[in-house]
């Protein structure tokens, strides 16, 4: 009896031990056939543990829904470095560590109180994109703000569009924010301070391209990147994650990195990607260092045009082309915007209002700047 006892006991321990391990990830954006791909091939390499990927659309808001109903979260999940104070404060997630070498700026991005929340794997980066067919002059990586609006003056001069950008983004609007303010985002005791000389300098000139020099045009996002395609467009400005689209509309076009302004670049807002871990053991980790090695990080990023954290992939990929030396460039000059809720929520939306307000004519400069602050200052009690 004792034997058997003995037996049975072996027998379920071995049937633990080599138990698949189900990985839940879910996955968004760009990628979605080559990150598969890497999938597929992390499950054959092994049989300890298999990764069940799901493709979210809009991850952002999924993750609010599976927090607000309460509804369980997956092991893994790809996330743009915005929502790290939303997870944070929900405590669904904990800080991690990497061993990954990478530019400063992806370590920067996901944290928040010193502390880094999730494992970095691949960043988008603002750019400047110019119709070669409508623009032939050639234009060095230091240009200078001035350079860029004579560029789209003389665009517009050909019956074009001289530059196509969101007027209302504040998305966009960061980097002129931060560069108006001597390169940084102007904080006071974590709270972005809007109704100063800086942003007020940033503000007057949105309003001199949109409004009096008429060099640019705002669309939504659908009619921003179609007027680019269509050639009605010469410059516009736009994500990197567009480079693989306009390649295969055999648009004749190249990208540049923002134009300096005061001796710096204006900073391109650094659009981190990376993956939390809602469940932390062995196997998410070991999954995580195999899609963190450099081939695997350069097979996911050079046909999807991605920067990647690892920077030996980085490095590779720079060698490639012109389009990842512009974003290497971009990258070392990048803006990381903070990943507080008070930035992401209340700042974004009392300047996105101030910038409607003002530029088309329904509110002042100064009032629509100090109607931000209060909104800003408010929200932060």
């Amino acid at each position: 009896m004792r034997k058997i006892v003995i037996i049975t006991l072996l027998m379920a321990l071995s049937i633990y031990v080599f138990a698949t391990v189900n990985i839940n990830v879910w996955f968004s954006w760009e990628g979605q056939r080559e990150f598969e791909t890497l999938v597929n091939k992390f499950n054959e390499s092994q049989s300890l543990c298999h990764v069940n990927l799901v493709y979210i659309p809009d991850m952002t808001q999924k993750l609010q829904i599976s927090l607000s109903a309460g509804t369980q979260l997956p092991d893994v999940a790809l996330v743009r470095n915005d929502v790290i104070g939303m997870l944070a404060n929900a405590k669904v997630i904990t800080p991690v560590s990497t061993t990954v070498s990478m530019l400063p700026a992806f370590l920067r991005s996901f944290e928040l109180n010193g502390k880094l929340y999730a494992y970095p794997y691949y960043a988008d980066l603002q750019v400047v994109y110019l119709n070669r067919s409508i623009y032939s002059k050639s234009v060095s990586y230091d240009w200078t703000l001035d350079d860029f609006e004579k560029i789209a003056s003389s665009i517009k001069e050909t019956g074009h569009v001289g530059l196509s950008m969101n007027s209302f983004s504040s998305y966009f609007f960061n980097s002129f924010y931060a560069a108006f303010n001597g390169g940084k985002i102007p904080l006071k005791n974590g709270i972005p301070i809007v109704n100063n000389e800086g942003t007020k300098k940033a503000f007057e000139f949105y309003n001199d391209i949109f409004n009096v020099k008429k060099i640019a045009v705002s669309y939504n996002k659908s009619a921003l990147i179609q007027s680019f395609k269509s050639g009605k467009a010469g410059m516009l400005i736009q994500g990197s994650f567009l480079i693989p689209d306009f390649l295969s509309s055999k648009l004749d076009f190249t990208i540049l990195p923002y134009p300096v302004l005061d001796g710096k670049m204006i900073p391109p807002t650094f659009d981190a990607k990376g993956f939390v871990i809602f469940t932390d053991n062995e196997a998410v980790r070991e999954f995580l260092n195999y899609i963190s090695r450099p081939e695997n990080e350069e097979f996911f990023c050079k046909s999807t045009y991605k920067l990647p954290a690892n920077i030996i992939a980085m490095h590779e990929l720079e060698n490639s082309n012109d389009f990842f030396k512009v974003m290497d460039l971009s990258a070392r000059n990048a803006l990381i915007v903070p990943t507080t809720t008070i930035f992401n929520d209340a700042y974004s939306n009392a300047i996105t209002t101030a910038l409607q307000l003002y530029l088309t004519k329904q509110m002042s400069l100064d009032e629509s700047l100090q109607k931000a602050q209060e909104y800003i200052n408010s929200q932060a009690k």
